[in-house]
């Protein structure tokens, strides 16, 4: 136990790095309450993850899945308690933690296999070690990952195999490559278990696939630095950046066009947002949608230019 906590330490940043965490909650427009719901989804999450798998992969843990969790308690009906204990990172004060078991599985199923294949694509990218070392800890999980997740295992293994390939053959086209990552987050928003109606599932997959959007161009977006500097694959530069174009040019001349393209992302994800039919937790994702997810975007524009943000430094600390 000692040493899987000290392996959580150390490799939070490094872990973290890989993922993305752009889906956050604006604090000060919500209700203690609705916060700390908010917080137990995040925090059981974590739980889940240790509980399902083990404490090296906690590391994986970030935002999107916590809310792909809450967006899944959502949509249930039964009840849900959230209960202050201690954890293995916070070991001297209480958090709030959900005891959500069907959606806290569920979201620590998906997120093992999304982030394995996410660093071995980041691996075949970049050769870091670090990931090599990060992926052993996800690779012996896959097996019982399949096991009870069958289909959505083959459609993350597929979709990233084909961005991969989209990646390695030099695509402009941020479209095609965010289709990959979009297509992800739509199956993950339509679980079986929840024996949605034909319209509850277009709604939700809508929804997941513009988020999954949104996702990946303002990951892109942010990256343009750290990519530049490295010479790392980013389809907005390839696409957009003329010949001798210093970074800082580049992205003043690109911004607004982003922004744009952006905010209409966000404007489908909402549009679908209204079509949903939540059981409990409506003003939380509300807020998500509507104020964290712009908040994130604005924060991404104005910090540009100076280098890129760490993932995750749009959220509070939990």
């Amino acid at each position: 136990m000692e040493r899987d906590i000290v392996l959580l330490y150390n490799m939070e940043k490094e872990w973290r790095s890989t993922l993305f965490g752009y889906v956050s909650v604006f604090k000060d427009e919500l209700k203690v309450r609705e916060y700390n719901i908010y917080r137990g989804y995040y925090c059981g999450l974590c739980k889940a993850l240790g509980k399902h798998f083990s404490h090296p992969v906690r590391m994986g843990l970030n935002y999107d899945f916590a809310f792909l969790a809450l967006t899944m308690g959502a949509m249930s009906k039964e009840k849900t308690e959230i209960r202050q204990e201690h954890c293995v990172i916070h070991p001297l004060s209480k958090r709030p933690v959900s005891h959500d078991e069907q959606a806290l599985s569920y979201a620590a199923y998906m997120s093992i296999m999304v982030t394995y294949f996410k660093l071995i694509d980041d691996y075949n990218d970049l050769k870091s070690p670090k990931s090599i070392f990060a992926i052993l800890f996800y690779k012996g999980q896959l097996k019982k990952c399949k096991k009870y997740y069958e289909h959505e295992y083959n459609l993350i293994e597929k979709q990233l195999k084909e961005l991969s390939h989209l990646e390695k053959q030099h695509c402009d086209d941020i479209d095609r490559t965010a289709d990959c990552f979009a297509k992800i987050l739509e199956c993950l928003f339509t679980p079986s278990y929840l024996n949605l109606t034909e319209s509850e599932k277009k709604a939700l997959g809508i929804f997941g696939y513009q988020l999954g959007r949104f996702i990946y161009i303002i990951d892109a977006l942010q990256d343009i630095p750290e990519d530049d500097k490295h010479q790392n694959y980013n389809p907005i530069l390839l696409k957009e950046r003329k010949k001798g174009e210093s970074v800082d040019a580049f992205y003043q001349r690109i911004k607004e066009k982003y922004c744009f393209t952006l905010t209409l992302t966000l404007d489908a994800a909402a549009k679908s947002f209204e079509l949903i039919p939540f059981r409990r937790y409506r003003p939380i994702v509300e807020n998500v949608v509507y104020l964290g997810l712009r908040g994130v975007l604005d924060r991404v524009i104005e910090k540009h230019g100076q280098e890129s943000l760490p993932k995750g430094e749009f959220n509070e600390s939990i």
